[in-house]
């Protein structure tokens, strides 16, 4: 297994039957914040923009970036777990990989960086996607992500024929489908399952992850209940990140919300980075393609199916999220030169982030700033290690 990846056990706690509770977490460690690139399985990535440098999401692509981010010291690639578009010029996102088999590819081209699985427990058999999970993490080692997903976006599922059902109910439904993957990957003798959304018998899988322990799992949760479950089920919590002050009074309140059941959980976050040499060149590209070329359509639409109904807010907060979306799929914007965005993943990381995961407009166009400037920065602070 990757060395930045470790296992910490946790205290088990008596007579509570929670499987997840007693598993051992997985935590990054060889950066203290680590850095991984977001959504470019999809073909515009984060982007939401007709810009002619728009992302395309071919496989030569993904591999090619995943090596360069692999040799540059790149600590993990993050898919968007995506099945249809949003419309609009562009149909954005709607050219996409299944996020499993591309986590799989890539983790056969590369040697040390981790790869995650975005995956819809709504959508997938919990014996099935363990078998598929635990093959992708044995092609890289035990270097494997789970990012679990419970489903938001009703129209992707009346594609797959799956009906998502009340909010509180599909957190319901995940419990059963973590609790039934982690003893598939950890029990050695046959069981059966007898929950209210799945039913097993004589249930066995093997081989076990490379760790013997699950891989690493990621979950946002921003509802109550979708909070609650992120917390009492995943390593790393997956949080929005609007301004420094809010997000360390959140990291501190779901730091300790972990420990109330047991766990020192992690802290993950997204943004959408534009870096260029000087801050003026850094504005005027994100405003190139964020905002002369945005696709107005699709970020309508992206605004819509998340539950943001566009007459009940103000002009102001439309433009905002607007901006956002076309940004990086309404992810905040960082916008600078080197110094300033190594400024503010310092500032995120102050603030209790322990691992970003970023948008680049074209990634194989901006990644070589973020290796060749940004990472050396962040190096200079203390907060990263450099590539072996």
């Amino acid at each position: 297994m990757a060395d930045q990846y470790v296992a910490t056990p946790l205290d088990e706690r008596s007579g509570s039957g929670d499987i997840t509770a007693m598993t051992p977490i997985r935590k990054f460690s060889r950066n203290k914040l680590a850095v991984g690139l977001f959504g470019s399985n999809c073909d515009g990535g984060l982007a939401c923009s007709t810009f002619p440098e728009r992302w395309e999401a071919s496989w030569e692509n993904c591999r090619e970036l995943a090596v360069q981010a692999d040799n540059a010291g790149i600590d993990f690639m993050l898919p968007l777990g995506r099945w249809i578009g949003y419309g609009g010029d562009t149909n954005h996102n709607g050219s996409n990989f299944e996020t499993i088999a591309w986590a799989s590819g890539l983790l056969a081209a590369t040697k040390n960086i981790m790869a995650f699985g975005t995956v819809h427990v709504t959508a997938h058999s919990p014996a099935v996607a363990a078998k598929q999970m635990v093959t992708a993490d044995h092609i890289g080692n035990g270097r494997f992500g789970l990012n679990i997903v419970c489903g938001w976006y009703q129209k992707e599922f009346d594609m797959l024929g799956v009906d998502l059902g009340e909010h509180e109910r599909r957190y319901d439904l995940g419990q059963e489908w973590i609790d039934l993957v982690t003893r598939i990957w950890t029990e050695d003798e046959p069981f059966d399952f007898d929950g209210e959304f799945f039913q097993t018998k004589g249930t066995v899988l093997n081989p076990k992850p490379v760790s013997n322990v699950r891989p690493m799992v990621v979950c946002a949760g921003t509802s109550g209940r979708g909070r609650e479950f992120a917390v009492q089920n995943a390593d790393m919590l997956f949080h929005t990140f609007y301004d420094f002050e809010k997000f360390r009074e959140d990291s501190k309140a779901l730091r300790q919300a972990g420990r109330d059941v047991g766990k020192d959980v992690g802290l993950f976050t997204n943004i959408g980075v534009v870096c260029r040499p000087t801050q003026k060149e850094a504005e005027e590209y994100h405003h190139y393609y964020a905002v002369e070329h945005a696709d107005t359509e699709a970020c309508r639409i992206m605004m819509v199916e998340r539950g943001i109904d566009t007459n009940e807010i103000s002009d102001e907060d439309r433009r905002n999220f607007h901006l956002r979306a076309a940004t990086a799929n309404g992810a905040t914007p960082v916008v600078g030169d080197p110094d300033s965005v190594a400024e503010q993943l310092a500032q995120l990381s102050d603030a209790g982030c322990d691992a970003v995961a970023i948008g680049l407009p074209s990634y194989l166009n901006d990644l070589p700033i973020i290796v060749d400037e940004v990472l050396p920065r962040l190096e200079a602070r203390g907060l990263r290690i450099a590539a072996p």
